[in-house]
């Protein structure tokens, strides 16, 4: 490693209240310039670096009287002020309309995101405004990058409710973003990296949600970004940089512990087949966030659109008039997409209704009254839906269904006119025309319940008598419907109306408590619902409910959400439980006496569960999985790339009552090796580390400056230096580094 050493520092006066500093050549000289938000004046301040040998802006030292030294502004910089109006958060620099000039952009309570462009004078007058939403009022949530590699910047703007991507257009305009929703409090610290090794740059930043993550959203090969990938942290952190040498192959991260102000280093790897993953178990799940906060009522549907074999997602958000589309490409969702589509959708129901390898979905809104069928129209659009009018009445519920196994859907529909309800199963008149009429096949009075079912499903729990369905009510028994002997696919009836199973075990259950797996290996599925402390199995015995098994859940307090069995050769091996209040997967498996028994629990955070689907892979053990609720949903599979944070060194200072705030990597000496400048805000100290054959240790350090302790004005923020950057400030290629410090810049040059 060749000798390091700096000179003294050079010195730009500033005022108190200014952040988000940038290093940026803003007027395409060469020479490195500076931008900083001055929150003092509601201004951002360009200073443009004057070439080797100028004069500084000032001409002469400034004395200031009861100040910290250095006390002098020496560093040859001219300042130039554009005036904003407003305190501002966060500030990016770079090329945002593609005409080769770097432009700024900048968040703030009053606008969350303005773009200021440069125009070839240099002034800075046009603007473009977006809002809708709300800013973080704090740094590290605004990145300028070329994140696909095309050439093009983006904004990359981290909020509390979701991560936005604002893209280029053809005119060379900023235009609306891209937008992907986040999970968790207080977001920040927000990356740009390959994290990956694939070549095309992820977007990495913390929340906290129970306990604080670091969060990775990979960039998908056919564009945007995929769900979280969320990596538990076992200790909370300050920050998190990424440190990226040349030769490496993968990145490192330096992360600063809360607690103890030490340094620890991990990266993202691929995580090993372990090989005896049994169904959930060992894999984690990749999270997509709908939307922020919860948002009762949401719904789902599976429809392959596309026609590729694969089951695509819908999930319609009854306080919008959108249906959003998660498109299914070899195994994993791409980026959503969002189209118009009913208001206050209540029910969807995804199904191969036509003679074609596409599939669509039908959308009922029980608040328009409307009922309407969907598929993918030219252009790669989902077509707004097309009114369909089966029966009389309103409808209240769907569900696409085939019972007679002829591999073609059917629409089961519960309509509701004047007081009287009647479930009607209707099809389109010509399958082979997508603009067919569609026509009613059976019909049927429903009796009861008194409530109007929110949910229904088909079921095969009836034994020889083929599959029927299950009608879900709000705080009420569900009602079964079940084939009647000797009759066609068509024809149901109600059964186990006085069953006291009924009527106390099920009282107010909801779909995603309910499982049909075949607990007895008999070649019939029983009906398994998740209760407070167990899951029990339940079939039906001449028309009636009998109870058969029990599963007990690790504690008896706990309220399972959802039972997912584990299968092999029809035997079933194991379940899983969600436990909602614990954010837990509770993992049962036989023991020698045969019982499912609680083995061991996974930590996979919280869902308000509204179901769950299985999509079935080459074995039991590649089955996918996605459980699905009010606010996101969750992708379990083991056949797409799944990632580990890998926890590497770790590095805690010699120097007494030093904690470290914050640290940045860099490379001085040039050898494809990182050094780290390591700062401690508090007690004004910055140590250089390198890391050699024994790992990090020190290189030096020293203390920034000594208080005047009769001085009693404006004192900065709690944390000083609180900003530490580095580039080649000088053009002597050498890496020099510096700091945001009080009301000044300190710059240290590289000898």
């Amino acid at each position: 490693m060749a000798d390091i050493g700096f000179g003294e520092p050079e010195v730009i006066k500033l005022d108190w209240s200014t952040r988000s500093l940038q290093v940026h050549d803003l007027d395409g000289d060469g020479l490195k310039d500076l931008a900083v938000i001055n929150n003092d004046t509601a201004q951002i301040e360009l200073l443009y670096q004057r070439a080797s040998g100028a004069e500084s802006e000032t001409g002469q030292q400034r004395l200031q009287r009861n100040r910290w030294d250095p006390v002098l502004s020496d560093a040859a910089y001219k300042s130039t002020k554009i005036t904003i109006g407003v305190p501002m958060f966060d500030l990016g620099v770079g090329d945002l309309n593609n005409d080769g000039r770097p432009d700024l952009a900048y968040s703030s309570r009053s606008t969350p995101l303005t773009v200021r462009y440069q125009d070839s004078e240099g002034q800075w007058l046009e603007t473009q405004e977006f809002d809708g939403f709300e800013a973080l009022g704090w740094q590290g949530t605004l990145k300028v990058s070329d994140l696909n590699g095309d050439g093009l910047n983006q904004i990359v703007l981290l909020s509390d409710d979701a991560l936005r991507v604002f893209s280029q257009d053809e005119k060379g305009r900023m235009g609306e973003p891209d937008v992907y929703f986040v999970t968790g409090e207080n977001p920040f610290n927000l990356h740009i990296v390959d994290s990956t090794g694939d070549g095309l740059a992820e977007i990495c930043y913390l929340t906290t949600e129970g306990k604080q993550a670091f969060v990775m959203r990979e960039q998908l090969a056919d564009g945007g970004f995929g769900g979280e990938r969320r990596f538990i942290l076992d200790r909370p952190v300050r920050m998190v940089t990424p440190m990226i040498e040349a030769d490496a192959d993968s990145v490192q991260f330096a992360a600063v512990e809360s607690r103890s102000g030490s340094l620890e280093f991990f990266k993202i790897e691929p995580a090993p087949d372990s090989g005896d993953k049994r169904g959930l178990e060992g894999v984690s799940p990749i999270r997509y966030p709908l939307y922020k906060g919860t948002t009762a009522g949401v719904r789902y549907g599976f429809a392959d659109l596309n026609g590729d074999g694969e089951p695509d997602l819908q999930v319609a958000n009854p306080s919008a008039s959108e249906l959003t589309v998660f498109l299914k490409k070899q195994g994993r969702y791409e980026a959503s997409r969002s189209f118009p589509t009913f208001s206050a959708i209540s029910s969807l129901a995804g199904g191969r209704f036509f003679e074609a390898k596409s599939e669509g979905v039908v959308a009922l809104s029980r608040e328009e009254g409307t009922l309407g069928y969907s598929d993918f129209a030219a252009r790669g659009r989902l077509s707004f839906p097309r009114l369909l009018k089966i029966g009389e009445g309103d409808p209240l519920v769907c569900e696409a269904v085939d019972l007679d196994g002829d591999d073609f859907d059917e629409l089961a529909l519960l309509l509701e006119e004047s007081g009287e309800r009647r479930l009607v199963f209707a099809r389109p008149e010509d399958r082979s025309d997508p603009a067919s009429a569609w026509e009613i096949i059976h019909e049927m009075t429903v009796e009861s319940p008194r409530r109007q079912p929110e949910a229904m499903r088909v079921v095969d729990i009836f034994g020889e008598l083929g599959p029927g369905l299950m009608l879900f009510v709000p705080r009420e028994p569900p009602v079964f419907l079940a084939p009647v002997a000797e009759g066609s696919a068509y024809e149901l009836e109600a059964v186990g109306e006085d069953s006291s199973v009924r009527k106390s075990l099920l009282q107010g259950i909801t779909s995603a408590q309910v499982s049909e797996i075949d607990v007895d290996s008999d070649g019939s599925p029983e009906l398994v619902t998740a209760r407070t402390g167990f899951a029990r199995a339940i079939r039906f015995v001449d028309g009636q409910l009998e109870m058969v098994d029990q599963f007990n859940a690790r504690r008896s307090g706990d309220e399972v959400s959802a039972v997912i069995p584990y299968v092999v050769d029809g035997l079933l091996e194991g379940l899983a439980l969600y436990v909602a209040q614990e954010g837990e997967l509770q993992f049962l498996s036989r023991d020698a006496d045969g019982v499912l028994r609680y083995r061991r629990s996974e930590t996979v955070g919280p869902i308000a569960l509204t179901g769950w689907r299985e999509f079935a892979g080459d074995g039991p053990e590649d089955a996918a999985h996605v459980l699905h609720g009010e606010d996101r949903f969750w992708y379990f599979a083991p056949g797409v790339s799944s990632w580990q944070r890998t926890v590497g060194d770790s590095y805690e200072t010699e120097l007494e009552d030093v904690f470290f705030s914050h640290v940045e990597p860099a490379d001085f000496d040039d050898d494809g090796r990182l050094e780290l400048i390591a700062v401690d805000g508090t007690e004004n100290v910055v140590e250089i580390l390198t890391n050699g054959t024994e790992g990090w240790k020190q290189l030096m350090y020293w203390e920034l400056f000594e208080q005047n302790m009769h001085y009693r004005g404006r004192t900065g923020a709690k944390l000083e230096p609180r900003e530490t950057i580095r580039a080649d400030l000088n053009g002597d290629d050498k890496l020099d580094f510096g700091f945001l410090i009080h009301d000044r810049i300190l710059i240290y040059p590289q000898e």
